[in-house]
Order: structure tokens, then sequence, then C-alpha cells
């Protein structure tokens, strides 16, 4: 049989002289600006908003032009009547 401590120590020598190595490394990288991410996070709402007020703000000209058109309609409709009330 084998003796595992022997096997244990030099994968432990080999695990200890990778860290050594990787923190050896010189340190490139720094953390991004912050007020880039908060305003991605903002654009991102605004644009979530903007497609969710996108029918609102679609239908909007279109209701109000067939209300005008369902009023002319009634008034022009109704007009018989109220010249033959009014004259008779």
């Amino acid at each position: 049989m084998t003796d595992r401590t022997q096997g244990d120590e030099a994968h432990e020598q080999a695990i200890a002289a990778f860290m050594a190595r990787v923190s050896a490394l010189p340190v490139t990288s720094t953390l991004p600006d912050p007020t880039h991410w908060c305003r991605a996070q903002l654009l991102e709402r605004w644009s979530a908003e903007r497609r969710v007020r996108l029918p609102i703000t679609v239908m909007r000209p279109i209701e109000i032009a067939a209300s005008l058109t369902g009023a002319v309609w009634l008034f022009y409709s109704s007009l018989s009547y109220l010249f033959r009330a009014y004259a008779g």
C-alpha cells in the first residue's frame, strides 16, 4: 500500500506554487466607473417605459379622431330632426 501523505504534500506544494505565481501577476484591471452602470440602468428603465407606453401613445390620436368623427356624424344625422323640431 502507498503512503497518502507524500502524495498529499506534493499536491499541496504544487497548489502553493501555483497560487504564488498567480499572486505575483500584475493587477491591470480596474473597476468600472459606477456612473456608467447607473446611467445604463436609467436608460434601460426609460426604454422599458417607452415600450410599455407605446400602445397608449399610438392609440391616443386615433381615439381622438374617432371621437370627433362620431360626434360630427351624430350631429349631422340629428340635423334633420332639429330642423323639423324647430320648424314646426
